[in-house]
């Protein structure tokens, strides 16, 4: 055990966290039954575990949620260290950005969105901020995926660390500035507009299917980035084309009816719209069909990415 919490010191001076970590993360046995970890000649660790079942990538970021979220605050900490603002930039970048938007899209181009009749040019710049918040989220974790590992290949290489759980770091990382701006946004609304409908309590419900797309997504890609470094490059024009191609800037009834089908191949069709019905049209009860199937989606996906991962990250030593 004296090994175990030699390592548990050593990582926890690496991650930058107050306290050691428990040891029995790095070794073949915990209270709870974690999996064996198997250490390389490199010292980078693989896991035993089978990821057959469907909800084992939950299990696996259950196991090792308290590493997650300390993780997760030692990356946003690092974010604002050093800067004057600190923590307070996290709900002044979503403000300022809405301000604009504010005034560019009810000012200069007196825009309206279709859906939303009679409530002014006001909400169009909330529809907008909505899209492109709910947007974020998979842009910023996409576009990190293909480095993720490669950011992180000194506790590859050197310490027994399960590498699975830099998605979950990943995505809660981006999930914390979501959650501000969405409750900036029913606060603005509130202002703006008037009370929030009782629907708008459904919203995070509504990101649920985003997130688990998002966690699956970032699992194979990061795993590829491994291997293929041009992946980088490429994931930056598919979240610019994926802005254009999902319905941000215009509501899903604007797309012609011929395409209409292939749009909603789009897994943030569903989301967006849902979302948007929710706190605008305060639709009660949301259209669940669509949702459903983005959900089913989601969890394939993350299921997948799981599997995917943890079948090729045996290997990753030997590349990196």
């Amino acid at each position: 055990m004296s090994r175990e919490r030699d390592w548990a010191s050593r990582v926890s001076q690496r991650l930058g966290i107050g306290h050691s970590l428990h040891p029995c993360l790095f070794s073949g046995s915990a209270p709870d039954g974690p999996p064996e970890f198997a250490t390389g000649s490199l010292g980078g660790s693989y896991c035993t575990e089978t990821p057959a079942m469907p909800f084992s990538f939950l299990a696996s970021g259950l196991r090792h949620r308290h590493l997650i979220l300390r993780l997760t605050r030692a990356r946003l900490e690092a974010r604002y260290r050093d800067t004057w603002l600190g923590w307070l930039w996290l709900p002044a970048v979503p403000l300022l950005l809405l301000g604009v938007y504010t005034f560019v899209f009810s000012q200069v181009f007196h825009a309206r969105w279709d859906t939303v009749p009679g409530q002014g040019n006001a909400p169009f710049a909330l529809m907008l901020f909505c899209g492109l918040t709910l947007y974020g989220l998979v842009a910023q974790c996409v576009n990190e995926a293909p480095s993720l590992l490669i950011a992180y290949q000194s506790y590859l290489k050197q310490l027994l660390f399960p590498s699975e759980i830099l998605a979950w770091v990943c995505v809660l990382t981006a999930v914390v500035p979501l959650g501000v701006s969405l409750l900036l946004l029913l606060i603005v609304y509130g202002v703006m507009v008037g009370p929030p409908p009782i629907s708008s309590l459904l919203l995070p419900f509504t990101v649920v299917p985003l997130i688990l797309l998002t966690l699956g997504t970032v699992w194979f890609l990061s795993s590829l980035g491994v291997f293929l470094r041009d992946l980088s490059h490429a994931s930056a024009v598919f979240t610019s084309a994926l802005l254009f191609l999902s319905p941000v800037f215009y509501p899903a009834s604007r797309v012609p009816e011929a395409l209409r089908g292939w749009f909603e191949l789009n897994p943030l069709t569903p989301v967006l719209e849902a979302a948007r019905r929710s706190l605008f049209e305060g639709q009660l009860p949301l259209d669940w069909g669509p949702l459903s199937v983005a959900t089913g989606v989601g969890l394939l996906v993350s299921w997948g990415g799981y599997a995917w991962f943890m079948r090729t990250k045996g290997t990753f030593v030997d590349v990196l």
